[in-house]
């Protein structure tokens, strides 16, 4: 494959600058994560991770080891300080390898370390061994930095928000929109988490302490609920929509969300990712009531080999699961779930990001390094392409990520382009990209497939991604993909300007698209006539309406182009074009279809059997 080039020549060494990296230490209750992180703002709003790793050490553990009682602790023993101050010396030797300055490395500390007896003492002792100083966040911040990872997982949250600690529970409620958030003046923390309620389940005596816990439970979370104050707009929402979305962070919602997965009516499930996996209430559900006081072998099994969890975390699963029948006894009706990685680490790193670089889409910014030359006027040109019944998913987020990888795998051999593409979100360069659900993965993947004529030698991974989005908007994929593929024939090299859109995200001066109405005006819902395609570059423009066709919805695309420009009139780039009509076919579709007429300035020969095609 060819090296694909960077928007932003300079970013790859200039990412990994000093001043850009930042490591955090997050000391939790079930063990002490390692980070490196390249705040660079080309990229900053997606958290690039360059270094991770985990040490499997429990605070929790180490002070309950001798009591029953979650109220009972021990002192963090010496030997456990000493195993966490050796894995901080190793860190510390990354972190110089890296050249992380020492005034950008953070160790942050959560309720174990708050809590325990010797608190002071053990934070002293780090101090004692590297001279770093331990930041004890206190229980409403971290309720609140945890709010924020949540905030970072997506490009926009509205919903109800749970963070399962070790020993504890956050719940709260969050609107996260364009880098504005809203959200309860104080998250609510209840002594319910993974570690703690395993170990109050695991010493029960009988069936009637656990029923009693499973009380306390549901008292505790409803006094919680009435503490809340749901923002009005919010609870409006989930009024007109039947239900909350309910946003779960934590080690301990994600080894349940990681067996949801593994039972995924898709099988094998597409996406090896648990940020952005959403579930409806009644999976969520019916998974909690299955699970009993322990996993089985097959279970087990299941999360060590797919999903590298822990024993140790798959042991809490019944524990989460006997939280979650509970819980949602008592909180207001929930109607899909949305599993998030960003925690404690994620929240403290999003708050860093100004407004301006929180406001921007994942998305887009996950491919703004490999941007297209003409990104924002491909993008136009693409969009003009697509009628006013065209899903708001294309139009605000599809379309401009499109854009900007419209030419990434063309050094790849053609046959194997749609394959790449198809690949490029899960286990291509963006499967680590933090910022993007399950469906946004699986629909550019679609999208990037067709771009490059859809054909793959073993079709079922595309089978499953189209199950995850569903048939109606797998189908629109098609569409803006073939569309995307004529306008790649007309501009086999983007389109080259006097000036340059790679430093500004709206060099042209484009403004942000409009609807046009399904009559097929070019004016917009404000009635102002819309910037024209053919005003961009007169090279090619579309102009899609919606027509209603007995009683069927169908999509006339109109194509203007200069005469006798051989960028257009070549044989293969007026096939591309023709081509598109293809996506409408009754044999191309096996559920929902939109009939499509491609109207062309040029003379078409008609295709054999197009008139049954009705």
């Amino acid at each position: 494959m060819a090296a694909p080039l960077l928007s932003s020549p300079s970013y790859a060494s200039e990412c990994t600058a000093p001043e850009h990296l930042h490591a955090i230490v997050d000391i939790g209750s079930n063990g002490i994560r390692f980070s490196i992180t390249t705040l660079h703002p080309l990229t900053a709003r997606i958290l690039p991770t360059l270094y991770t790793d985990r040490a499997g050490i429990s605070l929790y553990d180490a002070q309950h080891a001798y009591f029953t009682s979650a109220n009972h602790k021990s002192p963090i023993p010496q030997t456990t300080i000493d195993a966490i101050i050796t894995t901080l010396l190793r860190f510390r030797s990354v972190c110089q390898a890296y050249k992380v300055p020492e005034g950008n490395i953070k160790l942050i500390a959560t309720e174990a370390t708050r809590t325990a007896p010797n608190s002071v003492e053990f934070r002293q002792a780090i101090k004692d061994a590297l001279g770093w100083e331990v930041e004890l966040l206190p229980k409403e911040e971290e309720g609140r930095v945890g709010g924020l990872g949540i905030a970072s997982s997506f490009a926009s949250v509205e919903g109800l928000v749970m963070d399962l600690g070790g020993g504890s529970t956050q719940l709260s409620w969050m609107v996260s929109k364009r880098g504005e958030l809203e959200s309860a003046k104080e998250a609510v923390s209840l002594p319910f988490g993974a570690a703690a309620l395993t170990k109050k389940l695991q010493t029960a005596i009988n069936a009637a302490v656990v029923d009693a816990t499973g009380l306390q439970i549901r008292e505790e979370f409803e006094k919680a609920v009435e503490k809340l104050e749901v923002h009005p707009e919010l609870a409006g929402k989930a009024g007109r929509e039947g239900g909350y979305e309910l946003y779960l962070s934590g080690g301990g919602f994600r080894g349940f969300g990681y067996l949801l997965l593994a039972e995924h009516e898709v099988q094998p499930y597409p996406i090896p990712i648990i940020n952005g996996f959403s579930a409806k209430r009644e999976h969520f559900v019916k998974l909690a009531e299955r699970i009993g006081v322990e996993l089985s072998a097959e279970q087990r099994e299941e999360l060590a080999g797919k999903f590298r969890i822990s024993d140790r975390r798959a042991s809490q699963v019944p524990a989460v699961a006997f939280l979650i029948r509970n819980l949602l006894q008592c909180l207001p009706q929930i109607k899909n779930v949305v599993f998030c990685q960003g925690g404690v680490r994620e929240g403290y790193l999003y708050s860093m990001l100004p407004k301006e670089i929180r406001k921007v889409n994942p998305l887009v910014v996950s491919t703004e390094v490999y941007k297209s030359q003409g990104a924002g006027k491909l993008a136009r040109i693409i969009n003009d392409g697509l009628p006013k019944s065209t899903p708001d998913v294309m139009w605000m987020e599809i379309v401009p990520a499109l854009a900007n990888l419209l030419y990434f795998h063309q050094g790849v051999p053609k046959e194997g382009r749609a394959a790449a593409g198809l690949h490029f979100t899960t286990t291509g360069l963006l499967g680590g990209v933090h910022g993007l659900t399950h469906k946004e993965r699986a629909l550019l993947a679609l999208v990037l497939c067709a771009r490059w004529g859809g054909e793959v030698a073993e079709g079922g991974f595309r089978e499953r991604l189209e199950r995850v989005v569903g048939e109606e908007i797998a189908w629109w994929a098609r569409y803006v993909g073939a569309v995307a593929q004529a306008v790649g024939m007309v501009f086999p090299a983007g389109i080259i300007t006097s000036g340059s859109d790679t430093n500004n995200t709206n060099p042209e001066g484009i403004e942000p698209l409009e609807r046009r109405d399904s009559s097929g005006s070019e004016s917009g819902s404000s009635g102002k006539l819309r910037r024209r395609a053919g005003l961009i570059d007169d090279k090619i423009s579309f102009f899609a309406r919606d027509t209603v066709n007995k009683g069927r919805t169908d999509i006339v695309l109109k194509v203007r182009v200069i005469q006798d420009d051989p960028d257009t009139s070549a044989m293969m780039v007026r096939k591309a074009i023709e081509g598109i009509e293809k996506v409408g076919k009754k044999k191309n579709c096996s559920g929902f279809r939109r009939k499509v007429s491609v109207i062309c300035p040029w003379p078409r020969k008609k295709e054999e059997g197009a008139a049954q095609d009705d």
